[in-house]
């Protein structure tokens, strides 16, 4: 298969203010289940509809076929669906009716494993670099304007470069260099993360305040890069990265959190997002739960969230307690706590996705090298049983076979110790996994939340098979595998690390190709024998996530008595070609029974 370059790459955030696309009218006639129509029967005696949406294909996600033609939402809640003839029952004076004319309505799309507002924070209060940019000329620009603006700031951080930007010929990858940030600034630290958040690009003022010198002995779970003396050269990967942030402090503030979130929330509106697994950021988790309460308390949080609290290598459960009562306290319909997130490996580029096989020398760790977890297995072991005991949900990112091995391992090991309950344990990108595993996540009910814009030969697929090789970069991402094995499987993107627009992922589980305009039609695919159908995605980005999230019960399908949160689309998704569907225009957007978007 061919390899094209590209700039547009799965890990660099593409969406910013992107517009609506407008699509072709659907003309089709929609259907109407008597299941449907039968519980909008019984709703008949509630008050008279706010909204009626009457005339559309209404895509239940009860059941593929479960396909109805109208809805009524009164306030917040769904209180009709199946035909125009019923609808008629609840509208009154002040009903708005919207004819779809024939366009595509189901449950608000949703993302598993979202980090918010960090693009938006960055261009609007810290370095901003462009979208896809693998230019080091050009990064140093950036950060020298910014550096020059603000001269009176005490560190200098931002985002995101990319490291395929320095892959060689020979496949070797030197990274970014701490020389070119102490040419722009000396005295200061500068800090500028990669766009998977898994490695800093530092200048030796950070390697100074860190205390990192060719002495220093790379930290388990992480690799600090060096040049051929041996000295740090600037780029830091997973648990070394964390040496610099445990001895400088990036400043954030809720004032600029709450602005950006409210910037991220209309462009998740634009694309038809309704909810979404909150990740924040690490050591910042307060910061971004008062700025959503804030939002929340005045009625302006629309995006339905459960929201992500970290555990980090150390941690006991009276720890990661602490953090969970402190954002408990912020609990609401909009607004819900009680996961912990674990990164328990790094990333298959940055060579610290911890394999069952070893890399290869290209990756620069020698013959031998698996790559290791910056946690201790007793440790994390004993941290996830404690906290599946005490009912919490664990959310664990594991990109290697081997990550996911130990991840399976602990799951299994709290049932062991607690017994099974409705946990809903999540493992988040699995990126490589055995036939035994799968199997063994189906039987555990342990939730895969996969980033299926990962799964075409990017410009980042050349370093995944520069590190490990052809065969096994092109047998990762075994989703179709998964599903028959009876594993579940929600979708996330790990925005902003990859755009976060579900069009473009719904596309890419499906033909496992690239969705971009100038590449869909070219030969871009990674086992494309392991694409899944339409309905498939729709599902794992809504109905799945949903119960990833414990809202299943009031959300995640179209039916009496849910919360409203949907999503009306030009075209249906289920029937026009995979390829359109990333051009396909986002009509309204609906988040608890308000319209939020129109496009």
């Amino acid at each position: 298969m061919s390899a094209v370059t590209s700039n547009v790459s799965r890990r660099a955030f593409v969406g910013g203010a992107m517009a609506a696309t407008a699509g072709m009218t659907l003309t089709g006639v929609s259907g109407c289940s008597g299941n449907q129509g039968a519980q909008g029967s019984a709703a008949k005696e509630e008050a008279k509809a706010t909204f009626v949406f009457k005339n559309g294909v209404i895509q239940t996600l009860v059941a593929e076929d479960d396909v109805a033609e109208a809805v009524a939402i009164a306030g917040e809640d769904i209180v009709y669906v199946g035909d125009n003839e019923g609808v008629e029952e609840f509208v009154g004076d002040d009903t708005k009716v919207i004819d779809l004319e024939g366009k595509f309505l189901c449950p608000g799309l949703m993302d598993g494993h979202l980090h918010g507002p960090q693009p938006y924070y960055e261009q609007m209060f810290q370095i901003s670099i462009p979208d896809g940019c693998m230019d080091n000329e050009e990064y140093l620009r950036i950060i020298r304007e910014f550096v020059e603006a603000h001269p009176d700031d005490e560190v200098y951080y931002g985002g995101a470069f990319m490291q395929n930007a320095y892959l060689q010929p020979d496949g070797s990858n030197p990274g970014p260099q701490a020389s070119d940030l102490d040419a722009i600034c000396a005295d200061k630290p500068i800090m500028i993360r990669d766009v998977s958040h898994h490695a800093y690009w530092v200048n030796s003022k950070a390697l100074e305040i860190a205390g990192i010198t060719a002495e220093t002995e790379d930290p388990d779970g992480g690799v600090i890069a060096r040049d051929a003396d041996g000295n740090p050269s600037g780029l830091l990967t997973d648990a070394a990265k964390n040496m610099v942030t445990k001895k400088i402090e990036v400043p954030y503030t809720v004032e600029n959190m709450q602005a950006a979130y409210e910037e991220f929330q209309k462009y998740c509106h634009s694309v038809g997002i309704t909810g979404l697994t909150n990740i924040n950021l690490k050591g910042e988790e307060m910061i971004h739960a008062e700025a959503l309460h804030n939002m929340d308390e005045a009625g302006d949080l629309h995006l339905r969230q459960r929201f992500l609290v970290w555990g980090t290598p150390g941690d006991g459960y009276d720890e990661v307690k602490e953090l969970l009562d402190a954002v408990k306290e912020y609990d609401s319909d909009m607004f819900t706590t009680g996961t912990v997130k674990i990164v328990y490996d790094g990333v298959t580029e940055g060579a610290t996705a911890v394999m069952l096989e070893p890399y290869s020398p290209a990756a620069g760790k020698g013959d031998n090298w698996y790559a290791t977890s910056d946690w201790d297995k007793d440790n994390f072991n004993q941290l996830v049983s404690d906290l599946d005991k005490e009912g919490y949900q664990v959310h664990i990112h594991a990109i290697g076979d081997g990550a996911v091995h130990d991840s399976l391992d602990a799951y299994e090991k709290a049932r062991e110790d607690n017994g099974g309950r409705d946990a809903r344990h999540t493992m988040v990108h699995v990126c490589a996994i055995t036939d035994e595993d799968i199997e063994r996540a189906a039987k555990l009910d342990v939730i895969s939340c996969l980033q299926f814009l990962w799964m075409y030969n990017d410009p980042l697929c050349k370093l995944e098979t520069a590190f490990i090789g052809e065969e096994r970069a092109m047998a990762m991402y075994p989703s179709k595998n998964m599903l028959e094995a009876g594993c579940f499987i929600s979708g996330g993107s790990d925005g902003a690390v990859t755009p976060y627009d579900k069009r473009l992922e719904i596309e890419t589980g499906i033909t496992r190709n690239s969705p971009f305009p100038e590449e869909e039609d070219t030969d871009m695919t990674r086992w494309p024998e392991q694409g899944l159908t339409a309905y498939q995605m729709l599902e794992i980005y809504s109905k799945n996530v949903a119960f990833e999230n414990y809202m299943d019960d009031i959300i995640g399908t179209v039916e009496v008595g849910k919360k409203a949160d949907l999503v009306v689309f030009e075209n249906n998704l289920l029937e026009i070609d995979p390829t359109e569907i990333s051009d396909t225009a986002v009509v309204y957007t609906i988040s608890n029974g308000d319209i939020v978007y129109e496009g």
